[in-house]
Protein backbone atom coordinates (compact mmCIF):
# COMPACT_ATOMS: atom_id res chain seq x y z
CA UNK A 1 0.00 0.00 0.00
CA UNK A 2 1.74 3.75 -1.18
CA UNK A 3 0.44 6.17 1.35
CA UNK A 4 0.62 9.78 0.46
CA UNK A 5 4.11 10.90 1.44
CA UNK A 6 5.02 8.02 -0.80
CA UNK A 7 6.47 5.25 1.64
CA UNK A 8 5.42 1.86 1.14
CA UNK A 9 3.94 -0.33 3.48
CA UNK A 10 3.29 -4.05 3.05
CA UNK A 11 0.63 -6.01 5.21
CA UNK A 12 -0.60 -9.22 5.06
CA UNK A 13 -4.31 -10.29 5.09
CA UNK A 14 -5.11 -13.92 6.49
CA UNK A 15 -7.25 -16.17 4.04
CA UNK A 16 -10.11 -18.20 4.90
CA UNK A 17 -10.19 -21.88 3.56
CA UNK A 18 -14.21 -22.65 2.91
CA UNK A 19 -13.37 -26.10 3.17
CA UNK A 20 -11.23 -26.27 6.38
CA UNK A 21 -14.81 -25.22 8.12
CA UNK A 22 -17.50 -27.81 9.41
CA UNK A 23 -20.96 -27.62 9.55
CA UNK A 24 -20.18 -27.35 13.82
CA UNK A 25 -17.21 -24.92 13.49
CA UNK A 26 -19.62 -22.50 11.68
CA UNK A 27 -21.63 -22.55 14.24
CA UNK A 28 -19.16 -22.65 16.90
CA UNK A 29 -17.34 -19.54 15.75
CA UNK A 30 -20.53 -18.19 14.64
CA UNK A 31 -19.66 -18.02 10.59
CA UNK A 32 -22.83 -18.09 9.89
CA UNK A 33 -22.07 -16.08 6.40
CA UNK A 34 -20.18 -19.17 5.39
CA UNK A 35 -23.61 -20.98 5.59
CA UNK A 36 -24.40 -20.54 1.98
CA UNK A 37 -21.13 -21.53 0.78
CA UNK A 38 -21.07 -25.00 2.62
CA UNK A 39 -21.85 -26.60 -0.19
CA UNK A 40 -18.63 -26.11 -2.01
CA UNK A 41 -17.23 -28.67 0.30
CA UNK A 42 -19.06 -31.38 -1.92
CA UNK A 43 -18.80 -29.44 -5.49
CA UNK A 44 -16.49 -32.88 -6.63
CA UNK A 45 -19.38 -35.28 -5.71
CA UNK A 46 -22.37 -33.40 -6.52
CA UNK A 47 -22.34 -35.83 -9.58
CA UNK A 48 -21.79 -39.20 -7.84
CA UNK A 49 -24.48 -38.49 -4.95
CA UNK A 50 -27.29 -37.53 -7.46
CA UNK A 51 -26.58 -41.30 -8.27
CA UNK A 52 -25.53 -42.57 -4.82
CA UNK A 53 -28.78 -42.58 -2.22
CA UNK A 54 -26.38 -43.22 0.63
CA UNK A 55 -23.90 -40.22 0.11
CA UNK A 56 -27.13 -37.98 -0.91
CA UNK A 57 -29.10 -38.85 2.11
CA UNK A 58 -25.78 -37.62 4.32
CA UNK A 59 -26.25 -34.46 2.38
CA UNK A 60 -29.67 -33.98 2.89
CA UNK A 61 -28.67 -34.78 6.81
CA UNK A 62 -26.20 -32.09 7.00
CA UNK A 63 -28.81 -29.37 5.80
CA UNK A 64 -31.02 -30.42 8.04
CA UNK A 65 -28.76 -29.89 10.69
CA UNK A 66 -28.24 -26.29 9.09
CA UNK A 67 -31.42 -25.63 9.38
CA UNK A 68 -32.24 -26.93 12.77
CA UNK A 69 -29.15 -24.78 14.29
CA UNK A 70 -30.02 -21.70 12.35
CA UNK A 71 -33.17 -21.57 13.32
CA UNK A 72 -32.08 -21.78 17.32
CA UNK A 73 -29.25 -19.23 16.57
CA UNK A 74 -31.50 -16.42 14.40
CA UNK A 75 -35.20 -17.33 16.63
CA UNK A 76 -35.26 -13.63 17.85
CA UNK A 77 -38.22 -11.72 16.51
CA UNK A 78 -35.27 -9.16 15.34
CA UNK A 79 -33.50 -11.21 13.33
CA UNK A 80 -36.26 -12.37 11.18
CA UNK A 81 -34.78 -10.76 8.30
CA UNK A 82 -31.12 -12.08 8.53
CA UNK A 83 -32.78 -15.58 8.68
CA UNK A 84 -35.23 -15.51 5.63
CA UNK A 85 -32.45 -13.83 3.86
CA UNK A 86 -29.42 -16.56 4.61
CA UNK A 87 -32.20 -18.71 3.89
CA UNK A 88 -32.50 -17.73 0.46
CA UNK A 89 -28.51 -17.68 0.10
CA UNK A 90 -27.98 -20.79 0.76
CA UNK A 91 -30.88 -21.91 -1.28
CA UNK A 92 -29.57 -19.39 -4.19
CA UNK A 93 -26.01 -20.56 -4.06
CA UNK A 94 -26.49 -24.35 -3.98
CA UNK A 95 -28.89 -23.80 -7.05
CA UNK A 96 -25.88 -22.52 -8.79
CA UNK A 97 -23.48 -25.35 -7.40
CA UNK A 98 -25.90 -27.90 -8.68
CA UNK A 99 -27.37 -26.27 -11.70
CA UNK A 100 -26.37 -29.88 -13.75
CA UNK A 101 -28.00 -31.93 -10.80
CA UNK A 102 -31.61 -31.69 -10.53
CA UNK A 103 -32.21 -34.26 -7.64
CA UNK A 104 -29.67 -32.43 -5.23
CA UNK A 105 -31.12 -29.21 -6.29
CA UNK A 106 -34.43 -30.31 -5.33
CA UNK A 107 -33.11 -32.01 -2.28
CA UNK A 108 -31.55 -29.27 -0.96
CA UNK A 109 -34.11 -26.41 -1.41
CA UNK A 110 -36.95 -29.10 0.09
CA UNK A 111 -35.09 -28.91 3.45
CA UNK A 112 -34.11 -24.90 3.42
CA UNK A 113 -36.88 -23.77 1.45
CA UNK A 114 -40.40 -24.48 0.38
CA UNK A 115 -42.77 -25.55 3.04
CA UNK A 116 -40.01 -25.47 5.82
CA UNK A 117 -39.42 -21.93 4.96
CA UNK A 118 -42.73 -21.03 4.83
CA UNK A 119 -43.97 -22.45 8.20
CA UNK A 120 -41.41 -20.77 9.64
CA UNK A 121 -41.69 -17.30 8.26
CA UNK A 122 -45.68 -17.93 9.68
CA UNK A 123 -44.17 -18.51 13.05
CA UNK A 124 -42.06 -15.52 13.33
CA UNK A 125 -44.93 -13.33 11.87
CA UNK A 126 -46.84 -14.44 14.51
CA UNK A 127 -44.52 -14.58 17.23
CA UNK A 128 -43.68 -10.53 16.00
CA UNK A 129 -47.52 -9.34 16.29
CA UNK A 130 -47.74 -11.23 19.70
CA UNK A 131 -44.43 -8.81 20.88
CA UNK A 132 -46.54 -5.94 19.14
CA UNK A 133 -49.29 -6.54 20.96
CA UNK A 134 -47.92 -7.09 24.18
CA UNK A 135 -46.14 -3.56 23.81
CA UNK A 136 -48.72 -2.13 23.33
CA UNK A 137 -50.99 -3.39 26.12
CA UNK A 138 -47.70 -2.82 28.68
CA UNK A 139 -47.89 0.89 27.25
CA UNK A 140 -51.87 1.08 27.90
CA UNK A 141 -51.76 -0.37 31.04
CA UNK A 142 -48.47 1.28 32.62
CA UNK A 143 -49.10 4.80 31.19
CA UNK A 144 -47.01 7.17 28.63
CA UNK A 145 -43.64 6.59 29.58
CA UNK A 146 -43.27 3.03 29.81
CA UNK A 147 -45.56 3.15 26.45
CA UNK A 148 -42.45 5.26 25.04
CA UNK A 149 -39.58 3.93 26.28
CA UNK A 150 -40.77 0.12 24.72
CA UNK A 151 -40.94 2.30 21.36
CA UNK A 152 -37.93 3.64 21.79
CA UNK A 153 -36.31 -0.08 22.03
CA UNK A 154 -38.47 -1.26 19.28
CA UNK A 155 -37.56 1.34 16.98
CA UNK A 156 -33.46 0.38 17.87
CA UNK A 157 -34.56 -3.49 17.01
CA UNK A 158 -36.03 -2.41 13.80
CA UNK A 159 -33.19 -0.03 13.15
CA UNK A 160 -30.71 -3.06 13.50
CA UNK A 161 -32.60 -5.52 11.63
CA UNK A 162 -33.32 -3.06 8.73
CA UNK A 163 -29.28 -2.34 8.48
CA UNK A 164 -28.95 -6.08 8.79
CA UNK A 165 -31.40 -6.57 5.74
CA UNK A 166 -29.11 -3.67 3.94
CA UNK A 167 -26.10 -5.36 4.31
CA UNK A 168 -27.18 -8.22 3.41
CA UNK A 169 -29.34 -7.46 0.07
CA UNK A 170 -25.86 -5.52 -1.23
CA UNK A 171 -23.87 -9.08 -0.96
CA UNK A 172 -26.71 -10.99 -2.30
CA UNK A 173 -26.35 -8.42 -5.05
CA UNK A 174 -22.75 -8.76 -5.52
CA UNK A 175 -22.84 -12.33 -5.89
CA UNK A 176 -25.57 -12.42 -8.09
CA UNK A 177 -23.43 -10.37 -10.08
CA UNK A 178 -20.30 -12.11 -9.87
CA UNK A 179 -21.55 -15.67 -10.64
CA UNK A 180 -23.72 -13.97 -14.03
CA UNK A 181 -20.57 -12.85 -15.25
CA UNK A 182 -18.36 -16.12 -14.11
CA UNK A 183 -16.48 -14.71 -11.63
CA UNK A 184 -17.39 -17.27 -9.03
CA UNK A 185 -13.50 -17.81 -8.07
CA UNK A 186 -13.65 -14.52 -6.88
CA UNK A 187 -16.83 -15.57 -4.08
CA UNK A 188 -14.47 -16.76 -1.14
CA UNK A 189 -12.43 -13.70 -1.42
CA UNK A 190 -15.76 -11.58 -0.99
CA UNK A 191 -17.07 -13.30 1.48
CA UNK A 192 -13.90 -13.21 3.72
CA UNK A 193 -12.00 -10.12 2.52
CA UNK A 194 -13.94 -6.82 3.61
CA UNK A 195 -11.34 -4.65 1.01
CA UNK A 196 -12.17 -7.16 -1.88
CA UNK A 197 -16.19 -6.43 -1.20
CA UNK A 198 -15.69 -2.60 -0.71
CA UNK A 199 -13.42 -2.68 -4.19
CA UNK A 200 -16.19 -4.60 -5.96
CA UNK A 201 -19.11 -2.97 -4.50
CA UNK A 202 -17.65 0.06 -6.20
CA UNK A 203 -16.95 -2.08 -9.59
CA UNK A 204 -20.13 -3.03 -10.13
CA UNK A 205 -21.45 0.49 -8.31
CA UNK A 206 -23.38 -1.04 -5.67
CA UNK A 207 -23.98 1.66 -3.53
CA UNK A 208 -24.83 1.71 0.45
CA UNK A 209 -28.07 3.47 0.70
Amino acid sequence: MVLSDEKIVHYWVPTMKLETYTRNSIFEKNLLMLLPFYIMRYEKDIHEMSENPEMFQSLLNDYEEIRINLERELSGADKTVLYMNLNKLIIKIADYICRNEKTVRKGIGEIMGGKVLELESERLERLQKEAEAEAKAIGEARGRAIGEAKGIAIGEAKGIAIGEAIGEERLSTLLNRLIMDGRSAEIQSVVTNAETRKRLYKEYGILPE
